[in-house]
């Protein structure tokens, strides 16, 4: 027993600089990045991050509060992150970009070893990891400063989740794992909203284990858990409702207005999700989806007709194998919150499938496992084992090449217009950004640039 515990840690610890080394390699070049975008707010003009003194307004005022603005975003940790970096690196933009890389690492092994524990597959949990570290839609979430609220809440609630089952299944009731799965639960929601969902994660996580569960712990934190997401809840709609308002729309739209038309809208924006996990050939920054206002759209039809064959192979298989069915609930409870169920002012955004594409990049990876295992033929083993690497190092070199495209405000503003020449946001901070440069009295072409945008 000794000696399996012991060689179980060396092994962990191997996949650990294994994962820290591809890391590393495929978000090495982020570290020349310069701070822009919502770094302007959240970092460059937000006084809050930079003196200490306003540590208790990180709890009691919106996120851009420090910058003199309002909106009815509330992520008092994700200001503690940037105020740590700060006190680090004043306005060093390698510093900020360095927490982010070793905040995606260890989401990644935090990754393995969640689903080692639910899955027992070491090839499942490896891969899954891997993909989640290397896959260029994540990108969005790691390439920027600001963009870490995914990854910040991702780390609470994964190291919620590994807790829980240390919790749920020790010998005796630990009280040292039941606060600190409970204090990981509140951070994730002070990270960001979306970690309200962990609840729901749990009650997935007790279906799929076949673990023994101990007496009624899971009641007793599941119920912790409910209370403080209504208690979250009420206070957002209260006292931390900045904007006075129940979605994060200053004047309401069809969209922001009816539900049934951001479901609708949901199913398009859905399969859009799916070609860029699949196909990560175009990743874009501002995204304009179609709004969709009837059921019998194309689109939504589509979408009714897949969910229905989801469930219908989920029941079919479920005896046989669970991982259909814990990778379908990990990915409808972890995009619920930007599904379009809340108007969040964002339709559709890569960094939203941070930590909804472990659903996906562990299906695949039950999939390549079930395909090598029942292969009996030397030669496709062989072929598929070619194919699967080729494929783990085009998505590698896809998020090494996108990550250039962060790499400076002129850089990113003129490739997402070149993309999305509707946004305004974009033209207009790209000719700031010239103006910044000092490139309109430099030479000409640079002033028709400036004009154009």
């Amino acid at each position: 027993m000794y000696k399996q515990i012991t060689s179980s840690r060396y092994f962990n610890l191997f996949i650990g600089v294994v994962l820290f080394l591809i890391t590393s390699a495929a978000y090495f070049n982020i570290l020349q990045n310069k701070l822009f975008f919502d770094d302007e707010e959240l970092i460059y003009k937000n006084s809050y991050i930079q003196n200490l003194s306003y540590l208790p307004k990180y709890f009691t005022q919106n996120m851009t509060a420090g910058a003199g603005k309002i909106s009815n975003m509330y992520r008092p940790l994700l200001l503690l992150s940037l105020a740590f970096d700060y006190r680090l690196w004043k306005l060093n933009p390698a510093g900020y970009h360095l927490t982010s890389i070793m905040l995606h690492f260890f989401n990644g092994l935090l990754v393995y070893l969640v689903l080692q524990k639910l899955f027992n597959k070491k090839f499942i949990s490896f891969f899954t990891s891997l993909l989640f570290i290397i896959h260029p839609v994540q990108t969005e979430a790691v390439a920027y400063a600001s963009g870490r609220t995914d990854p910040l809440y991702t780390y609470f609630l994964l190291g919620c989740l590994l807790i829980t089952i240390q919790f749920f299944t020790s010998r005796r009731f630990n009280f040292m794992l039941f606060t600190g799965s409970a204090a990981f639960f509140i951070f994730s929601i002070l990270s960001k909203e979306s970690g309200i969902i962990l609840p729901f994660l749990i009650i997935l996580m007790l279906i799929f284990m076949n673990l023994k569960i101990k007496s009624r712990r899971p009641i007793l934190l599941l119920g912790l858990f409910l209370t403080v997401d209504l208690i979250y809840i009420f206070l957002r709609f209260t006292k931390l409702n900045f904007l006075n308002s129940f979605n994060f729309y200053d004047v309401p739209t069809l969209y922001s207005s009816h539900l049934e038309v951001r479901l609708f809208t949901f199913s398009k924006v859905f399969f859009n999700y799916l070609l860029v996990l699949f196909f990560p050939k175009d990743l874009i920054v501002a995204r304009k989806p179609e709004i969709i206002t009837s059921f019998l759209n194309p689109w939504v039809l589509i979408f009714s007709f897949f969910v229905i064959v989801a469930i219908f192979i989920i029941a079919k298989y479920w005896k046989f194998n669970k991982i259909y069915f814990f990778a379908f609930g990990w990915f409808i409870i972890t995009i619920l919150p930007v599904s379009g169920i809340i108007p969040i002012n964002n339709i559709e955004a890569e960094h939203y499938l941070y930590l909804p594409s472990v659903a996906v990049f562990s299906l695949v990876s039950f999939l390549i496992y079930k395909i090598w295992s029942n292969s009996r033929n030397y030669e496709i083993k062989r072929l598929f084992c070619v194919l699967v690497i080729m494929a783990v190092l085009l998505l590698f070199f896809r998020t090494v090449v996108r990550n250039y495209d962060w790499k400076d405000p002129e850089s990113f503003y003129a490739l997402s217009l070149k993309q999305s020449p509707w946004n305004i946001s974009m033209r207009h901070n790209l000719a700031m950004t010239y103006a910044e440069n000092r490139k309109i009295s430099a030479n000409f072409e640079s002033d028709k640039k400036y004009k154009k945008a």
